[in-house]
C-alpha cells in the first residue's frame, strides 16, 4: 500500500525562495519515488511540495478547513484529493492521522505547533510512533533546548534530523523501503 507522507511547512514562503526551492525538491523526490503526500493545501511549502510532486506523477493530498473558506483561502491547483473539515484543529488531527510519516520543511508558529503535536502524541502513545523528520538545520537548535529537559532524555528517537530533501527521503525508504510507483488510486 502506498505510504503517506504529510508535509508540514510555513504558508508564507514565496516561488523562488530558498524555502519554497527545498519544498519543491522534497514533492519532486517523494513523487518520483511513489510515496503519496498530505498536507494543508494552501500556498507556500503546501503549494511548492504539491506542484512538484504532480510534476512528477504523484498523488497529493489536500486536507482544508471551513474556517479558512471564509478568509477567501482556497486550496492550491496541484492536489489530487481534497478533503474538507470544519476547523483548524480538525485540519491538524486529519494531517497526523492520514500520514504513515512526517516532514516539517521549514519553521513557522503553524508548523511548530503541528510538529509539536505529532511529538507529544506520539510520546504519550496518543498514536503510534510514525517518523517525524525535521528539514533544516534550524530544527536541531530549537529542539536541543527540549532534549536539554529531564522530562525528555532518552526520547529523542521520535525525531530524525536532515539538511536536505535526499535525505528525507533516504530515511524514508530505510522505514518503509521502496515504493512502488503505483497509478493514481482512490486512497480515501
Amino acid at each position: 500500500m502506498k505510504k503517506l507522507i504529510t508535509i508540514f511547512g510555513p504558508s508564507d514562503c514565496k516561488p523562488g525562495s530558498s524555502l519554497y526551492n527545498s519544498a519543491e525538491q522534497v514533492g519532486k523526490l517523494l513523487g518520483e519515488n511513489g510515496f503519496g503526500i498530505v498536507n494543508g493545501g494552501y500556498e507556500g511549502v503546501m503549494e511548492a511540495v504539491s506542484k512538484s510532486a504532480r510534476s512528477a506523477q504523484g498523488s497529493v493530498i489536500a486536507v482544508t478547513a471551513e474556517v479558512y473558506f471564509g478568509r477567501g483561502r482556497e486550496a492550491n491547483e496541484y492536489i489530487t484529493k481534497e478533503v474538507k473539515v470544519k476547523s483548524a484543529n480538525d485540519r491538524l488531527m486529519e494531517l497526523l492521522d492520514l500520514a504513515d510519516a512526517y516532514i516539517a520543511c521549514g519553521i513557522s508558529p503553524d508548523t511548530l505547533i503541528e510538529v509539536a503535536t505529532a511529538w507529544d502524541y506520539m510520546l504519550e502513545h496518543f498514536m503510534e510512533d510514525k517518523p517525524l523528520i525535521l528539514l533544516g538545520k534550524e530544527w536541531r537548535d530549537i529542539c536541543t533546548i527540549l532534549f536539554a529537559q529531564d522530562s525528555y532524555k532518552g526520547k529523542e528517537h521520535l525525531v530524525t534530523f536532515v539538511t536536505t530533501a535526499e535525505e528525507a527521503l533516504e530515511q524514508l525508504i530505510i522505514k518503509f523501503g521502496r515504493q512502488e510507483k503505483l497509478p493514481e488510486l482512490e486512497i480515501l
